[in-house]
């Protein structure tokens, strides 16, 4: 009687039974529909023990069936062939027919192999499969002809006098479920004549012609898995790493740019267009955050003209009002269908505009308050509109995290899936999915987290970066011979016309000069000075501190004044340290600030003693403030007291707050009075101003006279009130064609034309036309007002006339110049300041000392001076050196674009290496001993099928997860790096890491988002989609197909109607093609990982 296996007890599990028959019998084939080769350990161990084929035959043949369908689709073809037949000749088999189809299987087990985890027990058994198929211990086949459902187990002992064969027939494939784990139905064949019919039946499908040999792929296979011997180098699983992560560059060389544009690009902004386009179509936006210079404008204009060419889109431009002129020759220059408006009229413009595709937001970092109504007609025209948003701002991180999240939230809503969670948050603390929800992979929950390793994650996604360090490493070296006969190497940048662009060299020279004799700003620097400005009581902005509650008040009056304790915080400290700054800027500033704060104190005692209003400025309910025009603004100071009141009463806005004089205690005129004795008495030390006895500004006309007359020189000054003192006093000098930039300039734009007209020169311009600028400059004195999208590079000489309150301005400023189309080969960076560094220094101190509490007035975008890194810019200055602008860690380029940089780099250096990548396996590993700042490590990288990457690494300190750019890091390697031997405990790790730490990263919780969230918005609550009731609810439940995803693209390209839209989704739907099914997953799989040993 036969014995029934059905792998519900020990006794009946088929595993077992096939293990004692091995023991027993000689030799064995199998017949399988399927194969898993990791369940070779079913017989792996027992082979070996047999004796060496003698040739005849392998110990173990195994015949695979082909790759079919599943039985269900099978009946449905076989119906369907019915009413549709076969065409001629569709049922006869060939040999090519047969190569397909072992290919498919060889192609399906490299699937397998890639797949689950790697264990040590797993390894052991491929790699003891490979050694037994290359001995001839096993021989494994696919049968080609039809496909193979048939299971059977025959064994052989042709020298055993009885039962020289025994058979197992049923459903258990060879796998391991197969065999031990799935409810089975198969018995064994003891009838010889059984058995002898069944080996029959084996030999006739072993020995048949379309039978094809599939023991030297599985061996291939084995070899280049994660499962042999030998691993990969430490370099090639480097250049896999870079390979996978640059996919959106990769994905965007199939846009194609017109050559008239190409031709201006160099390579690494053309890489940067290919990897913004395929950004903006694939995840409805992303931020540009180059560092000045690398021209971040002509890569915006690129990419809105790639898309207009491939995807048919409009563009428009929100930018500050002093960009918009240039924008608009832009656009129609380069022939884009595009607007430009500027943020000052968004709110009026966009409720009202056309839908455009593309929004490009210039200095996007004026978006980042979301309270403005600015932002938030902006916010709403790209929802209602459905449109991709392209940001542009070279300081994507000196912002609070709040700051980034409202740019990317311009095109990113509250609740769409990311993809990934702030772990960080998570970790630090627990009860913060609560908070959100549960929803911790959305926007909302990483507003929560104030962790940058969270934020730094969630921007490799959305952000594309490149510094000038990154640049110089894309560029080519040549040998260049010098004046004195030497060579060096220079690195240098390529246009596609063959135009070569060399990086100049920055030559910092500090002019530091001590004070003249009858020089007043001796004085101004001496502590009678400073103490006289720390004891400024400045009560005009301290008026709340003056109320007097038993006067008599107006209902505006309580409210202007409690608007005032409420919103404007310390503002007289505010004022203070802008004195300070001013009298470290120049002389003239100084005296033209006290002069004021005379004059307008002068006003209120005016009103006071006439019992007439004061002004509080024209400030907002939501929030009192000051500004630097309180300091440095326009005011009359000639005239009478009562008509310099009634001018400012008649100039004022209309809404201008006012405060009757009369609810003040007569303190406010007693100390008003106090602070304009303190001005007069040190405007009497002063004495008038004379520009002919100022020791700095002598400097300058010496150094514009005698060092660089005749050229282009760009003078950089803090504030408005020194830059026309400048201008002035350079004129005045004989200095021919100055000209002034400040934020009162109407068109910044046109005054960087007339000082820099080459760099500012459009393709269709010729040079004539450029060098024929009407009113040219040559000596520009400016404020940072110029730091924002202007083409200075027509010089290459920088002034700082004052040592810059933010230390770090003065690299940003030698940027200005230092751009790409530089043609000088030096940037000549000067500093104009009394005495030497020590004392500059000295001075702050000083400044920072009579501050205190006060110096916490200058908020997140401005640090007081006095830190390491402001001192080693000045340190490195009076060297003679200016770094680049780069140096931080904030500062580094992006992922994808440092990814990409290396595996394009590799195509064209080691062209085998990278080939022999592109056909590795994914679950690959390698490992290589420790560096001296790290410790032992086992790092993994997963990628989800939704486009989701994530790193983490296993250490003695625990598991984290890395940033894009920490794990290119830990897994960079040269092409010599060695191979280390595999950690014992490398697969124990990785394993750790995929089913905890990284599945968490991983985690999507099915939020709508890109062409699901739009097909769902078009038709949902619509009687259309009433048509689609079922199609959408599926839609929303699950995650598309990439069939649907296609298209649904396509549809919203092609503009459906919705009728047509509610028709295809109805038809996705019906043919089980329009969402994964609910059973399947975001499937996360092991693309490789990397060993560090202990040292």
């Amino acid at each position: 009687m036969p014995n029934i296996y059905d792998n519900i007890t020990d006794e009946t599990r088929l595993g077992l039974a096939l293990r004692d028959s091995l023991s027993d019998f000689d030799a064995v084939d199998v017949a399988t529909g399927y194969i898993d080769l990791r369940g070779w350990s079913s017989m792996a161990d027992i082979l070996d023990t047999k004796p060496a084929p003698d040739g005849a035959r392998a110990t173990a043949r195994v015949l695979v069936g082909m790759v079919a369908p599943s039985d269900s689709q099978q009946l449905l073809d076989s119906l369907q062939d019915q009413v549709q037949p076969p065409e001629y000749g569709a049922d006869i088999h060939d040999r090519e027919r047969a190569l397909a189809r072992r290919d498919q299987l060889v192609a399906h087990l490299r699937n397998q192999l890639m797949r689950g985890l790697a264990t040590t027990e797993g390894q052991a058994t491929l790699q003891t499969l490979k050694r037994q198929l290359r001995e001839g211990v096993v021989a494994m086949k696919v049968f080609t002809e039809k496909p193979l459902h048939g299971k059977t187990y025959i064994f052989h002992a042709p020298n055993k006098k009885h039962g020289s064969r025994w058979a197992y027939v049923g459903s258990s494939n060879l796998t391991g479920a197969g065999l031990h784990r799935n409810l089975e139905l198969n018995i064994d064949v003891q009838d010889s004549d059984a058995t002898n019919k069944l080996a029959t039946w084996f030999d006739e499908r072993w020995t048949d012609r379309f039978s094809l040999d599939i023991t030297a792929e599985i061996i291939d296979l084995i070899e280049q898995s994660w499962a042999d011997e030998s691993q990969p180098t430490p370099f090639e699983v480097y250049l896999k790493v870079c390979h996978s992560l640059s996919q959106d560059a990769r994905d965007g060389m199939g846009y194609v740019l017109p050559k008239s544009m190409s031709d201006l690009l160099l390579d690494y902004q053309e890489s940067a267009v290919r990897t913004l386009s395929r950004r903006i179509v694939r995840r409805g936006g992303t931020m540009l955050g180059d560092v000045v210079g690398l021209g971040k404008t002509l890569t915006a204009v690129a990419t809105a003209l790639m898309l207009q060419a491939a995807e048919d889109y409009s563009t428009l431009v929100l930018c500050p009002k002093n960009l918009q002129p240039m924008w608009e020759q832009h656009l129609e220059e380069y022939d884009i269908n595009g607007r430009v408006i500027s943020y000052s009229m968004a709110d009026k413009v966009l409720p009202e505009l056309k839908r455009f595709n593309l929004v490009i937001c210039d200095e996007s970092h004026n978006l980042r308050n979301n309270a403005t109504i600015a932002y938030d007609a902006i916010h709403q025209y790209i929802r209602a509109n459905g449109s991709k948003a392209l940001l542009l701002t070279a300081t994507p991180y000196n912002l609070a995290f709040t700051d980034v999240a409202n740019q990317i939230g311009l095109y990113i809503d509250e609740d769409d899936d990311l993809g990934i969670v702030p772990t960080e948050a998570l970790r630090k603390d627990p009860a913060l999915a609560g908070k959100v929800d549960g929803k911790i992979n959305t926007l909302t929950a990483f507003r929560k987290s104030e962790e940058p390793e969270d934020w730094k994650r969630l921007m490799s996604d959305h952000l594309v970066r490149r510094t000038r360090s990154f640049i110089k490493r894309t560029a080519k070296q040549e040998n260049v011979t010098r004046a004195d006969g030497t060579v060096e190497q220079r690195e240098y940048l390529q246009f596609a016309n063959g135009q070569r662009f060399h990086f100049p060299t920055r030559i910092a020279t500090p002019l530091s000069h001590a004070f003249s004799t009858d020089d007043p700003a001796a004085l101004m620097e001496d502590d009678t000075t400073l103490d006289a400005i720390r004891d400024l009581i400045l009560p005009r902005y301290r008026l709340a501190d003056y109320d007097n509650p038993k006067a008599q008040h107006t209902p505006s009056d309580t409210k202007n004044l409690d608007d005032i304790r409420s919103g404007r915080g310390n503002v007289s400290g505010f004022v203070r340290i802008s004195l300070f700054k001013r009298l470290s800027s120049s002389g003239h500033s100084f005296i033209l600030s006290l002069q004021r704060q005379r004059a307008r104190n002068e006003l209120f005692i005016h009103a006071i003693d006439h019992q007439l209003p004061i002004p509080l400025g024209a400030f907002t309910d939501r929030q009192i403030a000051v500004t630097d025009e309180d300091i440095e603004g326009d005011g009359d100071l000639h005239g009478s007291v009562a008509t310099r009141y009634e001018t400012l009463r008649k100039s004022l806005p209309a809404k201008t707050k006012w405060v009757n004089t009369t609810v003040f205690k007569p303190t406010l005129r007693k100390d008003l009075a106090k602070d304009n004795a303190s001005i007069t008495t040190l405007l009497s030390r002063f004495g008038n101003w004379d520009s002919t006895r100022d020791s700095k500004m002598n400097a300058l006309v010496d150094l514009l006279t005698n060092e660089h007359a005749g050229e282009k020189v760009l003078i950089f000054t803090e504030y408005s009130d020194t830059a026309e003192y400048i201008t002035a006093a350079l004129t005045d000098a004989g200095v021919p064609n100055v000209g002034l930039a400040t934020g009162d300039s109407e068109n910044p734009a046109d005054i960087a034309r007339r000082f820099s007209p080459l760099s500012n020169k459009l393709p269709s311009q010729s040079e004539d036309d450029v060098h024929a600028v009407d009113d040219p400059i040559d000596v520009l004195v400016a404020t940072d007002v110029l730091s924002e999208g202007q083409n200075l590079q027509d010089s290459h000489i920088i002034v700082n006339y004052d040592l810059p309150w933010a230390i770090i301005r003065i690299i940003q400023r030698a940027g200005r110049v230092d751009r790409i189309g530089q043609k000088s080969d030096t940037v000549h960076v000067y500093l104009i300041t009394h005495e030497k560094i020590e004392q500059q220094i000295r001075l702050r101190q000083r400044i920072k000392d009579r501050l205190g509490a006060a110096a916490e007035a200058f908020g997140s975008d401005e640090k007081f001076f006095g830190g390491d890194r402001e001192i080693k810019i000045l340190d490195d200055f009076y060297k003679g050196r200016v770094t680049d602008d780069d140096t931080d860690d904030e500062a580094e380029a992006d992922s994808v674009s440092e990814a990409w940089l290396v595996w394009s780099s590799a195509q064209d250096q080691f062209p085998t290496i990278a080939e022999k990548v592109l056909r590795m396996q994914d679950m690959v590993h390698s490992t290589r001993n420790q560096r001296l700042d790290e410790h032992g490590s086992v790092t993994c990288y997963v990628a989800t099928a939704s486009g989701v990457d994530a790193f983490a690494t296993s250490d003695r300190t625990g598991e984290r997860i890395l940033t894009p750019l920490e794990a290119l890091r830990v897994f960079r390697a040269d092409p010599d790096t060695p191979t280390a031997p595999l950690r014992a405990d490398h697969f124990e790790r990785e394993k750790t890491l995929v089913q905890g730490t990284l599945k968490t990263e991983t985690i999507a919780a099915g939020n709508l988002k890109g062409i699901r969230k739009w097909a769902w918005q078009r038709l949902g609550g619509t009687v259309f989609g009433q048509k689609a009731t079922e199609g959408l609810d599926a839609l929303h439940a699950q995650p598309l197909t990439e069939h649907a995803t296609m298209r649904l693209a396509q549809a919203r390209r092609h503009k459906y109607s919705l009728d047509d839209l509610a028709d295809l989704i109805n038809q996705l739907h019906d043919e089980d093609r329009l969402v994964i099914g609910s059973t399947d997953h975001d499937a996360i799989k092991v693309v490789c990982s990397l060993g560090v040993q202990d040292a």
